[in-house]
């Protein structure tokens, strides 16, 4: 599994879809990490740029992609989740507003009736009227007042949430069980096909009770509510596409949306050692790919060994950073990538230009561990 540390150091936006983000973090079998900048790396997370509006100001919504997320509430994040009808709207300084609220189904916390909150972002809100029903999901702090955010909140027009609000009056019958849905996809996120008719088992780590259910045409499943604990997903081959078995942990009254997908397997690595033999730690690593348009690094460990993992296929230069050697500087590329790569020390395999260096071409899940790099008698 990646750690906070494997991101940090792998996942490095070098394209024109850098864009900050707040993350979540996912509890799921490859471990994403809280993050205050999505990373876009050469491997397989993604960041994707979700919504991004300019009435009245730049306002953006951004992501990471993952195989786990919620059912679409995040309840958990709030201390109130209800629908409500928006009853009184008054001016609050420039391009915001305050909303008075009127609870009618409440699915979590005990709201005030009426609430009275605050707009932030406004203008890049929908148009708000007095009369509009809205699924809220809204945070409250002591001293704090109650804030409807547009870029770091949930709630939307009734109209857009028929299926949250139907999932969380599920919930609210469903006892001690929980929920497990998503959908089975071939190819990346993004660029990936649903893949119909997969036969998917959940087998519960505590007593080996096994549950079994089939994606629908657009790939979707969902098993029955199932009880809390931990359970491995394995779906069946279908024809060449096998997907990973993962992992989750289902608490009562919960609800996750699990893609059931491949990632990629390839990597490479190598050693750096001195002429005598010796290991060479902590040399920074540079892994680019071959037309510039994106790279991340990695350093040599203890035993001057580094790998990256979680590779796509493609063709990649490899550098070093030679010690003594200025330390390497980054900076998001808007659009010219190239000019921002780190200029490597040598390239592989043992050359001073990267227009020397050999391109390395990675075969879908291939596993390289013979990039090696001597460094030079000083």
């Amino acid at each position: 599994m990646k750690t906070v540390t494997d991101l940090l150091d792998e996942y490095r936006l070098l394209n024109s879809r850098l864009f900050g983000a707040k993350v979540r973090a996912m509890q799921y079998r490859r471990t994403l990490a809280v993050l205050t900048v999505v990373l876009f790396c050469l491997g397989a997370a993604a960041a994707q740029i979700m919504e991004l509006r300019t009435d009245g100001g730049t306002c953006m919504h951004s992501g990471l992609t993952s195989d786990l997320r919620d059912c679409g509430f995040r309840s958990d994040w709030y201390a109130y989740v209800f629908v409500g009808s928006i009853s009184a709207i008054t001016p609050d300084g420039k391009d915001e507003k305050k909303i008075q609220i009127t609870p009618e189904e409440i699915f979590h916390g005990n709201p005030s009736n009426p609430l009275t909150v605050q707009t932030s972002q406004g203008a890049c809100l929908p148009k708000l009227a007095v009369g509009d029903h809205w699924l809220f999901f809204l945070r409250r702090e002591n001293g704090k007042p109650i804030v409807l955010d547009y870029y770091g909140n949930d709630s939307r027009p009734v109209a857009d949430a028929q299926e949250q609000i139907e999932t969380l009056r599920r919930l609210q019958t469903i006892g001690d069980l929980g929920i497990l849905r998503g959908h089975v996809q071939a190819g990346r996120f993004f660029e990936g096909k649903a893949v119909p008719d997969a036969h998917i088992v959940a087998r519960q780590a505590s007593d080996d009770m096994r549950f079994a259910t089939t994606t629908d045409a657009d790939g979707r499943y969902e098993f029955v509510p199932l009880p809390p604990g931990k359970y491995k997903l394995t779906v069946d081959p279908v024809g060449s596409f096998h997907p990973d078995d993962s992992e989750i942990e289902l608490s009562r009254g919960a609800c996750w949306d699990l893609t059931l997908s491949r990632s990629p397997h390839a990597h490479l690595g190598g050693h750096i050692r001195r002429s005598d033999g010796s290991p060479v730690p902590r040399v920074p690593v540079l892994i680019m790919s071959e037309d510039g348009t994106g790279f991340y690094t990695k350093e040599s460990d203890a035993d001057g060994y580094f790998r990256s993992d979680g590779m796509q296929p493609g063709k990649y230069v490899v550098g070093i950073g030679l010690p003594g050697a200025p330390p390497w500087k980054y900076g998001s590329c808007g659009g010219a990538c190239k000019d921002k790569i780190p200029s490597a020390s040598l390239y592989y395999p043992g050359m001073q230009s990267r227009s020397d260096a050999l391109v390395i071409s990675l075969a879908t899940d291939q596993k390289r561990d013979d990039i090696d790099f001597t460094i030079p008698a000083q």
